[in-house]
């Protein structure tokens, strides 16, 4: 059996090195039983596993200045992922709408602000997908299977 602690440092081995240090939030791991926000979202499909993640300042900042100029470079998992081919590789990131659609999510609510940037991705072969929200400095990480 895996244990929490096990979970959050196979997930921070699949995070882009390009994103700099992460830090894993209390109330998204394995079993905490905290219901995602994420789940309010227009066709949000639960995901098996998720956890959230904190963003070093420098990298808030830098997505914040170039957005997808930034996360261009962010498509290769950190360490080796013990895991099938096509989990270590990201597609090209997205924004906004395009970005939710990564993550299974169909689209942003009407009232979503319109100030708030929102950054995804997904493996290779779609089994996991990062969704990064640079504003409030986190990073969600799931995976379908």
């Amino acid at each position: 059996m895996i244990t929490s602690r096990r979970l959050q440092e196979r997930a921070s081995r699949a995070l882009p090195a390009r994103l700099g240090r992460c830090a894993v939030l209390a109330g998204e791991g394995a079993g905490d039983g905290w219901p995602s926000p994420l789940q309010a979202l227009p066709g949000a499909r639960v995901a098996p596993g998720l956890m959230r993640f904190s963003i070093a300042a420098e990298t808030r900042d830098a997505v914040l200045a170039r957005g997808l100029a930034f996360l261009r470079d962010a498509r290769q998992a950190r360490g080796s992922v013990p895991q099938r081919a096509g989990c270590a590789a990201y597609r090209p990131w997205q924004e906004g709408a395009a970005a939710l659609a990564e993550a299974g999510i169909d689209g942003l609510p009407a009232d979503w602000p319109q100030y708030t940037p929102v950054y995804g991705t997904a493996t290779l072969d779609r089994s996991r997908w990062l969704l990064l929200m640079p504003v409030q400095g986190v990073l969600w990480y799931g995976w379908r299977a």
